[in-house]
């Protein structure tokens, strides 16, 4: 199977020469996947009226937001104020991942109970919008342990670790994807550090900087979490 990163250099020469009016293929960007039972497709979802609007610097980039007369329907808005920006990689040998990577994995996972797609938020968070195939696994169960005991217990039996002796066994632990709202959201990069506090290998840690806001900021599907 071709991975997308390979598919996007192919497929984009092909949109070259697309002769239909309505759509433009500019890559694949779809996949179909088992979400709680039942089928869904994780694909793109874009207003094609938006690419008839003549964009240039001028028009996207007027101080902070498009132009006046770029159509409601081709803006999107996030809320950029808050929290603070995470560096690129949180460790050296933790992969950072953008939207091609998590589709690859999302994808890879469906067939490979040892990897799980970890959204990392506030379960109100979750519920309200998520990326298909992600399991809620808040970060502050593993932050705040005193806490929260049992879920510390669950989550890393979750995870495939065992506890042998007094010590944490990650021999067999879960190839893990973590993410939560976006570059500004700590959460994720909270629990990696929680992780690997416990010793979890950096090589069975993937990391989503940018997010569900990267994620929407490309039009990719998602859904409501339960």
């Amino acid at each position: 199977m071709l991975k997308k990163s390979l598919l996007l250099s192919i497929l984009s020469i092909g949109s070259l020469f697309a002769t239909d009016t309505n759509t433009t293929i500019l890559h694949s960007n779809k996949i179909e996947v088992h979400y709680k039972g039942k089928p869904i497709i994780i694909s793109r979802d874009m207003d094609i009226r938006c690419r008839k609007v003549p964009f240039d610097g001028k028009t996207l980039w007027s101080h902070n937001y498009p132009k006046e007369s770029v159509p409601a329907y081709c803006k999107k808005t996030f809320m950029t104020t808050v929290g603070m920006i995470s560096p690129m990689k949180i460790y050296d040998d933790i992969e950072t991942f953008g939207e091609l990577e998590v589709l690859d994995f999302i994808e890879d996972a469906q067939e490979d109970d040892t990897m799980l797609f970890v959204d990392t938020r506030k379960p109100n968070w979750y519920h309200a919008r998520t990326i298909a195939t992600a399991v809620n696994i808040p970060f502050f169960y593993l932050t705040e342990k005193e806490k929260y005991p049992k879920k510390f217990e669950e989550t890393l039996a979750r995870f495939n670790v065992q506890k042998k002796a007094g010590k944490y066994d990650f021999s067999q632990a879960k190839t893990l994807l973590l993410f939560c709202n976006a570059t500004w959201c700590l959460q994720s990069t909270k629990m990696i550090e929680a992780l690997n506090a416990l010793g979890y290998p950096h090589e069975k840690m993937k990391w989503y900087r940018g997010g569900l806001q990267a994620w929407l900021n490309v039009n990719l599907s998602t859904v409501t979490g339960n």
